[in-house]
Formats: C-alpha cells, sequence, structure tokens
C-alpha cells in the first residue's frame, strides 16, 4: 500500500513538473514572440524617425541650410563625412602652440562633440608653410585636396603669402580662379568656401611691388564677388572682435607678428564656428 501510494505521489510530481515545464515553454515562447515584436516596433521607430530627420536636413526642404545641418545630412546619408581645409601657415596651425590648439582641429573636435552622428567626421589639413596661390596649384596641393573626395572645402586664401612673395594682383587672380574652377569641376557635391587669412601687423606696409597685404584682401574680394563664390571674411570678423572687446591685435598674434597664437586660434575657430551654425 505504501509502495503504490509513494509511486503514485512520484507520478503526480512528474505531471505536475512536465505541466509546468510546458507552461514555463509557452510563457517563455510568449515573451519571446512580445520581445521580438516589441524591438520591431522600436526600430521600426527608430527608422521612421531617422528617416525623418534626414528628410528636414535634405537640402531641398532645408533653404537656407547652415554648414552644420549640411554636414548631419551628409553624416546620416553616407559612410563617412569629411572636411578638408587648404592654405597657407595660418592654416597649417604655425603660431599655435600645438596642432591641438590651431582652429581647424579646434572646429573639429567642437563639430564632433556637440553631435553624435558627427562623431566619425574627420578633418584633413592641406595647410602649407609659406604657399602663396601659385605654390598649391603648381605644387599639386589642389589635387591632394581632390584626392580626399571632401563634403566641405575650406580655401584659406593665401593672400598672406602672396603679399611677403610679391605676387601680381593679376596672377593672385588668375590663381584663385583656377584654383576654385578646378575644385567645382572635380568635386561637384562638395561644397567649397574660400576665406580670407587672419589680420596681421603693419597690412599697410608695401612689398617690392608696393602692394599692400590689404591691397591683397581687397583684390581677392573683386574676384570672389565677380565669381559669386561662398565666402567667409575671418578677416574683419576677427577685426570686429578685437574691436568689440578691446583686445590689442599683437595680443592674438605670434612673436612674428603674422600667424595667430593659441588665444588667435581661439578666436578665429569661435568666430568660424558661429558661421557653422548659421543658416
Amino acid at each position: 500500500m505504501n509502495k503504490l501510494f509513494v509511486f503514485f505521489m512520484a507520478g503526480m510530481c512528474l505531471v505536475v513538473l512536465f505541466l509546468g515545464h510546458a507552461r514555463w515553454k509557452n510563457m517563455s515562447e510568449a515573451a519571446g514572440i512580445e520581445g521580438r515584436k516589441a524591438a520591431e516596433v522600436t526600430l521600426l521607430k527608430e527608422k521612421e524617425e531617422r528617416e525623418t530627420l534626414i528628410n528636414s536636413l535634405r537640402p531641398g526642404n532645408n533653404k537656407p541650410q547652415s554648414l552644420i545641418d549640411f554636414l548631419h545630412y551628409r553624416a546620416l546619408t553616407q559612410d563617412k563625412v569629411k572636411i578638408t581645409v587648404v592654405g597657407s601657415n595660418v592654416t597649417s596651425g604655425q603660431g599655435a602652440s600645438s596642432i591641438s590648439t590651431s582652429w581647424p582641429e579646434l572646429l573639429k573636435k567642437k563639430l564632433r562633440s556637440e553631435n553624435a552622428d558627427l562623431e566619425s567626421l574627420s578633418l584633413d589639413n592641406h595647410g602649407y608653410e609659406g604657399y602663396s596661390t601659385s605654390d598649391l596649384l603648381n605644387g599639386n596641393k589642389i589635387d591632394l585636396v581632390i584626392n580626399g573626395n571632401p563634403d566641405l572645402v575650406i580655401f584659406e586664401s593665401s593672400m598672406i603669402n602672396n603679399h611677403f612673395r610679391s605676387i601680381s594682383i593679376e596672377q593672385t587672380k588668375q590663381d584663385l580662379e583656377s584654383i576654385i574652377a578646378i575644385l567645382q569641376k572635380e568635386l561637384p557635391n562638395a561644397k567649397i568656401y574660400i576665406m580670407s587669412p587672419n589680420p596681421i601687423v603693419n597690412a599697410e606696409n608695401k612689398n617690392s611691388i608696393e602692394l599692400t597685404y590689404l591691397d591683397y584682401i581687397s583684390a581677392s574680394e573683386e574676384v570672389i564677388r565677380n565669381n559669386n563664390w561662398l565666402y567667409i571674411d575671418s578677416y574683419r570678423e576677427i577685426e570686429k572682435k578685437l574691436n568689440e572687446e578691446n583686445i590689442l591685435l599683437v595680443d592674438i598674434l605670434a612673436n612674428d607678428f603674422v600667424n595667430p597664437n593659441d588665444k588667435g586660434n581661439m578666436l578665429w575657430f569661435e568666430l568660424l564656428y558661429e558661421y557653422f551654425k548659421k543658416k
């Protein structure tokens, strides 16, 4: 009798275990199905939100468009996004205490930190010490820019070295037109900006052909206006900021009174970043 009872109880336990396992399995499967459905809903929502964001940033739907929005759109619609800066020593970082304190590097760091989609943004620096516009052309430096296939090109016009090297105004204008024409032809999907260099001490001193630095700035702006190029007027924006905050020009320049020091690079970066935000 006792043995039959034991066998009966053992059987009941097995039945309970079996039914419990089946119920647990059904519940797990149901939970898995619900989990997958929830994940699919989340993914669909994220996809819809991404598509909505892309459409809002699409150049045709977002006019006028800030440069940050332009870069954000490129980051969302392609594998990478790249800025290339090209110009003279004030672009290469000469005068700064390190590359990390130069305005191009400060700009890259800021753009990456402000937008998660731009964390992978890269910046190629093709700034060359002592290079004039003619040197950039004859030294095939513009070809290097094109080979990098950037989304945005900022060409610092090298007027400082054109003045120092006594390049004629006629040659300067021809060089600027050639450089921009090449960039526009070879990089049809990129935004291409020309940017003036910074103010320098003794900007009204004449070179060997009786021209001042300001003469070169004026000549470059004339060809920019005539061709309707996109222009960033760093020269006047820096001067304006110095006047507003009562800062001496020598305080933002290195000992050569030409290249921006760390303070000058920070000021240049801040003004440029404000430009990037404007529509």
